[in-house]
């Protein structure tokens, strides 16, 4: 079976607004954080409530102007229109800001259904101990007093938040299901489940770790028990991606250098997309990034389109795509459906053709 992509390129807003409404089965995607130094929430819900898109005006992750936010309920509501009835929105958030996704989303019409945890071998911690600052040089005591204290708790998770749109008025989810294949969860998805049911804890593995041989030491926590563990030598073995958390060396690049910084591993956007949605429908990713989601999407034989605003992140979208087409995956750029679309299709199948030269 044929998968289709559709890269729009362009503001995520403006693309939603032209597709059809209740055209796309699920959308899951990675928004920006808003990590950001400082927001005003008071204005942001203002601005939120009367209707208004807020905007800040610092930046946020690494001083990144995308990242001063995250997405408001303007946003979602363009999503919430072009999802089917039934239909799940996954959302990617950090520890510090995903309630403020999670708002947006509701406000925009969702109902809210669980908050998913993305668990991964923690990662740097970035605050510095209050031993080592400066002004403590030379103060034994002091710096021994505070020795231990810091602003923060290493990372070792992510929480995804799952909305679903709301049903027709009598439909029932058994009839949605069964006409729509929408509205429940495939627990069938998660390959590596012990049980029959996965929670909502999913733990991500090193690619080395075996189910016998746990190498990132994940497994030697005694709460593991109690999680969905994912091993992504389970998944393709070709991806252009590696996992879990993906090292600088494991992100695509173009041919002038360009990588993306929030990448996603390909196990675990292959397992989220098996378990909330069903071959041959169409999955939409609003933020693609380094278009991770449509690389998972089309290796699952989901359909994808894929919105992304910046022109340097396009040659690696279509350099997934071209290295699907060499490893012999039946994927062509395109849609499976009549879209009015600002994509330009031809331009992109010229610069598949340039990259696969």
């Amino acid at each position: 079976m044929t998968s289709y992509f559709n890269l729009l390129k362009g503001d995520a807003i403006q693309q939603l607004r032209t597709l059809a409404p209740n055209s796309v089965h699920a959308v899951i995607t990675d928004p920006p954080y808003g990590l950001t130094s400082g927001h005003d929430i008071n204005e942001m819900l203002s601005s939120w409530l009367s209707g208004k898109a807020y905007v800040n005006p610092k930046s946020g992750y690494n001083g990144n102007g995308w990242d001063n936010s995250v997405p408001g309920p303007e946003l979602w509501q363009e999503v919430e229109r072009v999802v089917m009835p039934g239909g799940f929105v996954l959302a990617f958030g950090a520890s510090r800001t995903s309630h403020l996704t999670a708002l947006a989303l509701e406000l925009a019409g969702f109902d809210l259904r669980d908050s998913i945890h993305w668990v991964y071998a923690p990662g740097c911690q970035r605050s510095k101990d209050l031993s080592n600052y400066p002004e403590l040089d030379g103060s034994i005591a002091l710096q021994y007093s505070v020795k231990g204290m810091r602003t923060t708790l290493k990372p070792g998770h992510e929480p995804i938040t799952v909305a679903r749109k709301r049903m027709y008025e009598g439909q029932d989810l058994l009839g949605s299901m069964l006409d729509y294949k929408l509205g429940a969860i495939n627990h069938n998805g998660f390959l590596d489940k012990t049980k029959a049911v996965a929670s909502n804890v999913l733990v991500v593995h090193d690619l080395d770790c075996t189910e016998n041989t746990c190498l990132c030491g994940i497994a030697t926590d005694a709460s593991q028990q109690y999680s969905t563990p994912i091993y992504p030598h389970h998944e393709i073995p070709n991806a252009s991606l590696n996992f879990p958390k993906p090292k600088k060396s494991e992100r695509p690049k173009s041919a002038d250098g360009t990588s993306h910084e929030t990448v996603k591993p390909i196990a675990l956007m292959q397992t989220l997309i098996r378990a909330f949605s069903a071959p041959g429908q169409i999955i939409l990713d609003p933020f693609l990034g380094s278009g991770t989601t449509a690389e998972a999407a089309l290796v699952e034989g989901r359909n994808i389109i894929g919105c992304e605003i910046t022109p340097k992140y396009w040659p690696l979208i279509l350099g997934r795509f071209a290295s699907l087409e060499m490893r012999r995956f039946d994927v062509r750029l395109g849609s499976p459906f009549t879209l009015q679309s600002t994509s330009v299709l031809t331009k992109d199948k010229c610069a598949l053709s340039t990259l696969q030269a």
